[in-house]
């Protein structure tokens, strides 16, 4: 189970991006700890909701197929050339 701020730094967000996503639906439970109560997540959850944002991002989906193509490129320039052409 992870606080704000450890699911924040878990996935590269801020905490109040965790907030917001728990506003928006991702289920979070309190624990106690040294005596304080706390809101954690699960990690698996966290990780869950944070791939399904991602897979919603129009901007992540372009950075994806970016590196994909530069992927292909370089590997492409690296084949050898069969054909003698």
């Amino acid at each position: 189970m992870l606080t704000y701020r450890e699911a924040a730094k878990r996935v590269g967000r801020s905490r109040r991006a965790i907030r917001y996503w728990r506003q928006d639906g991702m289920p979070m439970q309190w624990e106690t700890r040294d005596g304080q109560r706390v809101r954690v997540v699960d990690e698996n959850v966290l990780l869950a909701f944070w791939r399904q944002r991602l897979q919603n991002d129009p901007a992540h989906q372009y950075r994806l197929r970016r590196l994909l193509a530069a992927q292909a490129a370089a590997r492409d320039a690296t084949r050898p050339n069969l054909h003698g052409v």
